[in-house]
């Protein structure tokens, strides 16, 4: 009955070995081993040699930056420790240069500027814009004509008239600021929304 215990236990195995490259003598050092289906695993030193405990059914994933990863199944042997020697092939897909600077090129700021998606501006996605309108200035008083050429002299030369005449031209300053001020807030409240986007103004 122990016996049958025994053989029905799982069998744990210590793997110790060595990375090699494909001249099987150059170590390959901060190689990672892994049991497939866990998440802990080992790294090989400078030397190039791993220890890692396994079942003897679990599968090694072994990989290293420049080659092609291995799965390694080990043998079924009736033994508690396993030395093994692998080899890695290099690996044929090979990573584009790459420069690193403390800050951008200039050309790497245009392709950016370029690449960058500006969307059209569209007034109609904003149905509560109104374009502002060039409001005309008030028309002014009808004019002392010829029909009436008593009051057009009144108005010409007496003092009354002459006072008239000029506050008629001051309420039409005033009616021009108090429009072109209208049509400034109007501009800036839309243009609040945009405060980063310069070409909407």
């Amino acid at each position: 009955m122990l016996g049958s215990i025994q053989a029905s236990a799982q069998k744990s195995v210590r793997v110790s070995g060595t990375i090699l490259q494909p001249d099987k003598s150059t170590p390959i050092p901060g190689a990672s081993v892994q049991r497939v289906g866990y998440t802990t695993g080992v790294v090989s030193d400078e030397k190039g040699t791993f220890l890692i405990d396994i079942d003897q059914q679990d599968t090694l994933l072994i990989r290293a930056i420049g080659y092609k990863s291995i799965l390694y199944l080990p043998r079924n042997l009736p033994v508690s420790e396993l030395r093994v020697s692998i080899v890695m092939q290099e690996d044929s897909v090979m990573l584009g240069e790459v420069e690193v600077t403390n800050r951008p090129s200039q050309e790497m700021i245009e392709r950016a500027i370029r690449n960058m998606k500006r969307p059209d501006p569209n007034y109609v996605k904003n149905p509560s814009y109104k374009p502002p309108v060039d409001i005309p200035p008030p028309a002014p008083a009808a004019a002392p004509s010829i029909t009436s050429p008593i009051s057009m002299l009144y108005e010409m030369f007496s003092k009354e008239g002459k006072q008239k005449a000029k506050l008629q031209q001051i309420l039409t300053e005033l009616e021009m600021e108090r429009i072109l001020k209208e049509a400034q807030q109007e501009r800036e409240e839309y243009n609040r929304l945009f405060k980063d986007n310069r070409g909407y103004k």
